[in-house]
């Protein structure tokens, strides 16, 4: 990559407000996503497909939409469609579940077309097309951090800002395993982790009740920084109650790891 497109500056422009700049990129451009959708694609019979094949947005995006100006209306007339796609899918969850347990070999025997179960649909469903849009995007401004993180305009303003979160820095490492500017990555990026860790490390030492020093605003700010420099902006990584295609373990709640 050797060409400045638009998010290069807004890029810049991120490492000027608090945590991951990349975090605050891909949360802006799934918010712009949802926005544009909301606008034209509530009519759009392709994008109104996407959505159902889907079973709607994710979590985070589904959530998201209350952020979005004069979204109930539009939200309103995909979600009505997808209510009642849900009630028919879901008629007969529980009952057609235990019937079909229990004829399984009978119909595998016979070699018959089985249906697929709601359970089944679900787990099946496509990924939220907001989260497709946004796994674009965050993987081209990664690359942008990683191919551009020597050019003076971007270089700066990183210095000073909090730097990626780790989860980002991983994804940066195995989107661009060999280029030269990693190691430079990841290096200017450690020095604003150790930042982080001075500025926590004095806001747990200043409640010592013998202090009299206030504490300054970065360490005010340190634990909320850690908590992005370790797991990213809210909502936009997800958690390990639900973690995609892991099967729970029979008679603990637990998944198999």
């Amino acid at each position: 990559m050797t060409e400045k497109f638009a998010g290069y500056f807004r890029l810049v422009e991120a490492c000027g407000h608090p945590g991951c700049p990349v975090c605050r990129c891909v949360g802006a451009e799934s918010r712009h996503y949802l926005k544009m959708f909301l606008h034209e694609g509530v009519t759009d019979p392709v994008s109104r497909r996407a959505v159902r094949a889907s079973w709607g947005f994710c979590n985070w995006h589904t959530w998201m939409l209350l952020e979005i100006e004069n979204a109930p209306f539009g939200a309103a007339i995909v979600y009505e469609d997808l209510v009642r796609l849900v009630l028919r899918r879901s008629e007969r969850l529980g009952r057609t579940s235990r019937r079909r347990r229990a004829g399984r070999w009978r119909a595998a025997l016979r070699g018959r077309f089985r249906r697929p179960t709601a359970v089944e649909q679900y787990r099946r469903r496509a990924m939220c097309p907001a989260c497709a849009s946004a796994a674009e995007t965050e993987q081209r401004y990664l690359r942008t951090m990683v191919a551009f993180v020597d050019d003076p305009e971007l270089s700066a303003p990183y210095a000073a800002s909090d730097g990626l979160c780790f989860p980002h820095m991983v994804r940066a490492a195995e989107e661009e395993p060999t280029a030269p500017q990693l190691d430079t990555l990841v290096a200017r990026t450690r020095d604003r982790w150790a930042e982080i860790g001075r500025d926590i490390a004095a806001f747990v030492g200043k409640h010592d009740y013998r202090n009299r020093e206030p504490f300054t605003a970065a360490e005010a700010a340190s634990y909320t920084r850690a908590f992005e420099m370790l797991a990213g902006a809210r909502s936009l990584f997800g958690n390990d109650v639900h973690p995609p295609g892991a099967p729970r373990v029979r008679g603990t709640g637990r998944r198999r790891r």
